[in-house]
């Protein structure tokens, strides 16, 4: 039985800047970090450009195993925690060893979910891990032929990895444009032209109806597709190499009896706390009660998360502070920027000033809670700062003028 005092459930980048902010905030503390995944802290955002062959895979680490040791963090590699006992307040892994804890971090995000008719299929990829990362990579370089679905921030990173590996990619998406929650058709005109330009074929209102193989094979070689797109000739798409798949995310939190939401998320106070005292929860996939949006808030981007970890520790090691980040989000394929902030489902107001310029206001009544902007990103940190001071505004159509920026 091992005695530890923190134990951290997750290396991304939630789990690694909390353990950080331990060793600072407790310089004689027990700490130790468990993972699934078989080396240290990666960049997740630099992945897309890893997948496309853009960036060596060595320029995507973030920390080696030194890190860990220079600040006296146990870091275990390939370890799964199976169950955490609340009552005894040990955490146990699949090799049967129990840790205890005195405050319990659990930042252990999500994992791709799967396509409900996928039957093991060996050409179909999900995205999520650095392994997830190295397979896509080498089915892009491989692939003549590939089918992409899903019509969110990590699809279009998978669409555009294929297409620049000169693969003719089809673009799955469900809904009537791309990135349906934060867009409408005239700012996802831009998203989807630019796409495109870089040999994607998009096809909206579409869905795969079923998977098809030769007989007695594991790979995928044909979809047929359930598609109210008339410009769509024909049902099907024929002698695939690669499926990918990012229809998002299942929570990874089965081992932790905690409350959770109807989608499995752990949910926590504005503290970060979960509804036992001594376990705390950060990253991706969980459901915390935003001070800032005054609701309950799930972000996953990497920024995100970091501040999350970052705020969980603290508050693990005595402080009260109320996380207060909002978030931020960007596509960096193409010549224009897209940038997401805040939260994307209030009431819109949008205006496309350019064939290359679009900006999206979202409001709770009269209080500005979000942005997407593509092209022109200017006051980017002024709209953030007027989201967390929750300001206000009679004329909401006033910010869409660009002379309120300048």
């Amino acid at each position: 039985m091992t005695d530890t005092k923190y134990v951290v459930i997750g290396d991304g980048n939630a789990g690694a800047t909390a353990a950080e902010t331990l060793r600072e905030e407790d310089e004689d503390a027990d700490i130790k970090v468990l993972t699934d995944e078989s080396e240290p802290l990666y960049n997740r955002i630099m992945l897309k450009n890893f997948m496309k062959g853009t960036l060596p895979k060595q320029y995507t680490q973030v920390h080696d195993e030194s890190w860990y040791e220079d600040r006296d963090i146990d870091l275990e590699l390939e370890t799964e925690v199976t169950d955490v006992d609340e009552d005894s307040k040990t955490v146990e892994t699949d090799d049967g060893e129990e840790i205890d804890y005195e405050k319990l971090l659990v930042a252990s995000g999500g994992s791709p979910r799967r396509l409900p008719f996928d039957e093991g299929f060996e050409n179909i990829e999900y995205m999520w891990t650095m392994r997830d990362a190295s397979e896509i990579k080498k089915s892009a370089e491989d692939a003549d032929k590939a089918v992409v679905i899903g019509g969110g921030l990590l699809g279009i990173d998978l669409a555009v990895a294929y297409a620049e590996n000169d693969a003719e990619t089809y673009y799955l998406i469900r809904e009537g444009n791309w990135w349906h929650r934060g867009l409408d058709a005239e700012g996802a005109e831009i998203m989807q032209r630019k796409m495109e330009e870089k040999g994607v074929e998009i096809l909206t209102d579409t869905e795969v109806d079923e998977l098809f193989s030769h007989p007695g094979e594991d790979q995928v070689t044909r979809v047929t597709l359930s598609s109210e797109n008339k410009s769509i000739d024909g049902n099907s798409i024929e002698n695939i190499d690669s499926v990918a798949v990012a229809i998002g995310q299942t929570p990874n939190a089965d081992f932790v009896d905690v409350e959770k939401n109807d989608h499995g998320m752990i949910k926590t106070d504005e503290y970060l706390q979960t509804s036992d005292p001594d376990i705390y929860a950060a990253g991706n996939m969980v459901e915390y009660e935003s001070p800032v949006f005054e609701r309950p808030t799930v972000n996953g981007s990497w920024d995100h998360s970091g501040e999350m970890g970052e705020a969980a520790a603290e508050n693990m090691a005595g402080n009260q502070e109320e996380f207060t980040y909002v978030n931020t989000y960007g596509v960096g394929h193409f010549d224009v920027q897209f940038l997401a902030v805040g939260d994307w489902n209030g009431e819109p107001v949008s205006r496309k000033y350019n064939e290359d310029e679009y900006r999206r206001l979202l409001f709770d009544g009269d209080r500005l809670v979000g942005a997407v902007m593509i092209g022109y990103t200017k006051g980017q940190e002024e709209i953030k700062e007027m989201i967390e001071e929750k300001e206000r505004f009679e004329d909401r159509k006033r910010l869409l003028e660009k002379e309120f920026w300048e």
